[in-house]
């Protein structure tokens, strides 16, 4: 298939890059008889199936619980406002409001926050609403310097909020998060020609097969982020999602039990 492979010319060389793993996937899985693929975020295992170019009657997926106790990572849906490329100053100005408001609440004072945004952008628009105020927040708003503020939020001897769009998936904070923030659901970049290319792919036997990848995307990134604030059976941590987009892709997109046990509409 054309569509199957993605060419992008820059000045002096051209990427040809596939699409999808189950462009390559299959020939790898040729060399075993049994292959075993665990995650917390598989996302939808229909769509993991065709992702991955596999045949569903040659599948068995098995969901296990989560062992740590609901009660002590709940993730709360508050929507504050709705955010998009349209998104203006008011907007903004909702979104810090809501996020310096759940910061300041009598058991989230004194510990440590992570405000999670998709983009430096975002942490910008959150700085810009700041003004130099909320003492307690560092803004990350170079990649460079990833591993740098990390150290130092680790360090710090304070109740220290780190706005970043960074530290989703790969890290470890134990004992260390009392909250978190969702800002914006995590949608992929549309003007990315592969993302844009994989959203409008279509399978014959399921034509909304680009458009329901790139919601599992997002979700699984939410269900990554939100797994930050508890990382033992005794530790503790909020989350909070603060964009209206996500209850529309909760609906439509499929998320792990362990995750939809602990979601609560913030009224």
């Amino acid at each position: 298939n054309q569509w199957d492979w993605i060419i992008r010319s820059e000045p002096g060389v051209s990427k040809i890059q596939p699409l999808w793993a189950r462009n390559v996937y299959g020939k790898f899985l040729a060399y075993y008889p049994k292959l075993l693929i665990m995650s917390a975020t598989l996302g939808d295992p229909e769509l993991l199936v065709q992702k991955l170019g596999l045949e569903q009657r040659d599948v068995a997926y098995v969901e296990v619980p989560s062992t740590f106790p609901k009660q002590n990572r709940p993730t709360f849906y508050w929507p504050v406002c709705k955010l998009s490329a349209k998104s203006d100053e008011g907007d903004y100005a909702a979104l810090a409001s809501a996020i310096e408001y759940i910061a300041s609440q009598p058991r989230l004072a004194g510990r440590k926050g992570i405000i999670h945004t998709p983009s430096y952008k975002l942490v910008k628009q959150l700085e810009a609403q700041a003004d130099g105020g909320w003492d307690r927040f560092a803004f990350h708003t170079d990649a460079r310097f990833r591993d740098e503020i990390v150290d130092v939020f680790r360090r710090a001897q304070f109740p220290m909020v780190l706005v970043t769009p960074s530290l989703s998936t790969g890290f470890d904070f134990p004992y260390e998060i009392g909250f978190q923030v969702i800002a914006k659901v995590p949608f992929a970049d549309l003007s990315d020609p592969v993302v844009r290319a994989q959203r409008e792919y279509t399978l014959p036997d399921n034509p909304k097969f680009g458009k329901k990848c790139y919601d599992d995307d997002a979700m699984n990134q939410i269900v990554q982020a939100v797994g930050r604030a508890v990382r033992a059976p005794d530790d503790e941590g909020v989350s909070y999602i603060l964009d209206e987009n996500f209850w529309g892709l909760y609906k439509r997109a499929h998320a792990p039990e362990h995750f939809k046990e602990t979601v609560q509409w913030l009224s």
